[in-house]
């Protein structure tokens, strides 16, 4: 009686070790060079809409012989699911060129930052008027600010010309006046006249709240308007 014995290989390639950079001959490139894949994540990384968001995220992969990327892992993020959108982008990049050792193409262990940065600006808050503990001033009081108001302001060449403009902008912590818009006008130019001079005369006296702190406030005046003929 004849026994034949026969050995029986696994199929399953077993992957080889992957090198670190420092041993390659050749180091993996992704096609374009490191800009164009930055460009990459920047085109199709969806940044999570929070205000204020920014900050680094470190990832590490295998970029495979063929180019393709594996164990793909998340070594820092910064929370909102930063690093599981991460993985997502790896793992639908364009292969890459692979890293060679002695000629031959090899595994390699690859690492590398992400930036991100939320494109929401954060928008400090407008109070009211009625909102605020102490409100706005002018230096000197309001007739001031008409005084200063009239010493720049240029009437139109138009007999008989006379209203109320009615403007509001918003008073900065440090006083400063912006977002001036026009909510009522009286026609020829007058509410970009008085955008314009709005922004020559003094600085106020910004709204407080009851602790003291300063903060954006809203604000309306009427500019009254009078032609000079």
């Amino acid at each position: 009686m004849m026994f034949l014995s026969l050995e029986i290989k696994s199929q399953t390639e077993i992957p080889s070790q992957a090198k670190n950079i420092s041993e390659l001959n050749e180091k993996p490139d992704f096609p374009g060079g490191i800009q164009e894949f930055y460009k990459y994540i920047r085109d199709n990384y969806q940044t999570p809409k929070v205000q204020g968001l920014a900050g680094k995220i470190y990832m590490t992969f295998i970029i495979e012989k063929d180019g393709s990327l594996s164990d793909i892992k998340v070594l820092r993020d910064i929370g909102y699911n930063t690093g599981k959108e991460a993985i997502r982008i790896l793992q639908n990049s364009p292969k890459w060129i692979p890293g060679k050792y002695k000629g031959e193409a090899v595994r390699v262990s690859y690492s590398l930052p992400i930036n991100i940065q939320s494109t929401e600006k954060f928008v400090e808050k407008v109070y009211t008027v009625a909102e605020v503990f102490e409100k706005p001033k002018y230096p000197g009081g309001l007739q001031n600010f008409y005084i200063d108001i009239s010493k720049h302001f240029k009437s139109p060449e138009k007999v008989g010309l006379k209203g109320k403009l009615i403007v509001g902008f918003v008073i900065e912590k440090d006083g400063s006046v912006v977002e001036t818009t026009i909510l009522k006008d009286i026609g020829y130019s007058t509410g970009e006249e008085a955008m314009r001079v709005i922004k020559l005369v003094k600085k106020w006296i910004p709204g407080k709240l009851e602790d003291g702190t300063a903060v954006r406030t809203a604000y309306s005046l009427p500019i009254t308007v009078q032609s000079a003929d």
